[in-house]
This record gives structure tokens, sequence and C-alpha cells, in this order.
């Protein structure tokens, strides 16, 4: 049984295993090709701004029984950035579900490792992306009433490679939407890269890599310029979504998954108000169970902060996947 829960009202990472979080609605689904992935613990959250309680811009998604994740994050301030996300997040998991029954036709299937043998994961998560923009086109842009609607996206998922304990992660994401890897002994390693203005001024040698990350990672305007202060409160512009004017680029990479790894996917309400050494920090030390939750009060608690003391404080909706590899 896969189970749709409102993501409005959703406060409890707590939830029964093998579930779809989307939206209210249940749907049957055969288990023969589900891969369960047992190594795997989930953790997940997503909650409201607290200037507008009942609406949710972000969406996630989280489907357990294959191991898709993906984080959606509304663009635009009203109720049109959450049709934008939850139409993706909707088109996403069918547009999967439909790619794993047309490969059971005419055969049994007993686990979604047969098809990560034979099947391109990258084009697979950019075909995904690309008909959940298209449906923010169309039956989003239907249901908001307007075509000025649009969402960013970060999405995952893993196959377990031959003969060996460890997983590749396939994973795509479009605007600003993150995902970040935690490894023992090592810093924590931000795998994509925001389509926004820093990475645009590093595109167009008007500053360096390092400097954007610096800028990136500011928490009070004395560490900066004026001119990269400038570029501070801008960075938050992103350069792509789904369902904006141009059919987007989708960025897609595959990597390791080690025992003991954590991966983060999350919208900009996390990393907006955390620096990435916060980010860290919480993720090596948090229960694997409760690291989402931690993370959105910890980014809420800064959201709450007076611009004199950092200038990263942003009221936001705050969603974040944690998913924990343990031994």
């Amino acid at each position: 049984m896969i189970e749709f829960i409102s993501l409005e009202r959703q406060h409890s990472t707590k939830m029964p295993r093998h579930k779809t979080t989307i939206k209210r609605k249940t749907h049957t689904s055969k288990p023969d090709h589900a891969l369960i992935l047992a190594p795997f613990t989930y953790a997940k959250r997503s909650i409201a701004c607290e200037r507008h309680p009942l609406r949710n811009e972000d969406s996630i998604l989280v489907d357990e029984p294959t191991g898709l994740v993906a984080v959606f994050d509304g663009v635009g301030g009203s109720a049109a950035g959450e049709i934008a996300s939850q139409t993706a997040a909707r088109a996403t998991f069918q547009a999967w579900q439909h790619f794993l029954h047309q490969e059971q036709k005419g055969r049994k299937i007993h686990t979604f490792l047969e098809q990560c043998k034979k099947h391109d994961i990258c084009a697979l998560l950019q075909h995904l992306i690309r008909e959940a923009d298209e449906r923010v086109r169309t039956e989003g842009a239907r249901r908001a009433g307007t075509d000025d609607l649009a969402t960013t996206v970060a999405m995952a998922t893993f196959c377990q490679q031959p003969e060996s304990k460890n997983y590749t992660m396939f994973y795509a994401h479009v605007g600003d939407s993150r995902i970040y890897l935690l490894r023992d002994k090592e810093p924590l390693k931000r795998l994509t890269n925001d389509d926004g203005l820093l990475a645009k001024l590093v595109e167009n040698q008007i500053i360096a890599t390092e400097d954007a990350l610096r800028i990136d990672q500011a928490m009070r305007a004395d560490q900066l310029s004026d001119t990269e202060f400038s570029y501070f409160r801008l960075r938050g512009g992103i350069t792509q979504a789904l369902g904006g004017p141009l059919p987007p680029t989708v960025h897609t990479n595959q990597i390791t998954v080690y025992p003991g790894d954590r991966i983060l996917l999350c919208t900009d309400g996390i990393h907006d108000n955390l620096i990435d050494e916060e980010i860290e920090q919480i993720m090596r030390v948090s229960p694997r169970t409760s690291a989402a939750r931690v993370l959105i009060e910890q980014s809420l608690l800064r959201s709450h902060q007076e611009r004199h003391v950092t200038v990263r404080s942003k009221p936001d909706d705050m969603s974040a996947i944690v998913l924990t590899y343990h031994f």
C-alpha cells in the first residue's frame, strides 16, 4: 500500500515504513517491482513558512519501496508556487510508476535491481523531471489560473552494485534545491551546483569559484564587501526551474554510496538559513530517524534571529530528506 499524505499538515517524521509522501490519496501498488531498501533509514519533514502556515510551497516525495526521493520548492511566494510543487511531485511519481509497470509487462520482475542493470538511470531521472516540467506548464497552469508558476527539484534513486554491499546513487536537479553527501571522516560534500546568480557570476568570470562559496556561506555583512553583499542578497535568484519560460537543462550525476554514508536533499529554506558547517554538524550527530527534524528546527531558529546577528535569517518553507545507509 502506498499512501499519499498532505504535506501542509505533516508535522512528524515518525511515519510507517514503505509509504510514499506527496498528497492525500491512496493507491495500491503491486510488490513485484519493489526494491525494499532495507539498509536505508529515511527521515523526512516539510513545514510551511510561519507567514503562511496553511500554504506549503514545498513538496517532498519519499517512495521507500523503490528508493525514489525528491524535494520540490515552488517559486513565487503564492498559491501558484504550492500548485507547481505539488503538480511536479505527483507527475514525477506517476511517471515513475508508469515506468515500473511497463517494465513488469510480460515477465516477472522481482526487484528494481533488474531494471537498474539494463537502463540508463540518469536518463530516466531526466525523463521524470521533463514530464514534471510539462505537467506544471499544462495541468499546473490550469489549476493555478496563471502560467506564472514554477518549482525547483532535487531527486535521487539507488541501485545496488553487483556482488557488493555498496549502492550507486543516481541524482538530478534543477534550480537551487540541493543534495549533500556526508561520509565518515570526510567533510560534507555538496553534490549539486545551484542554477543561480552566484553560479552565473562564476560562469561569466566575474567572481572566482572560491569567492562564490565564501559569499554563499557568509554569516554577517561585515564579512563581505558592499558588492559581495549585494550578490549575497540576490543569491536566491534562480536561472531556471520546472514550469519556467523555457524547458530546463536537467543536471544529472551518480556516486557510490557506502555503509555509514548520509544523504541530504533539501530546499533553500534549509541551506539559506544554515551554512554547510552547521548542516554537517547536525547530520553527523543527529539520530538517523530525526536528522531531518533537527535540521528544520535549527533552520527555524535561525530564521527568527535579528539581521544584526546574522544576515542569513530567512522565513521560508523548509523541507529535508535524510537517508542513512546504516551498516
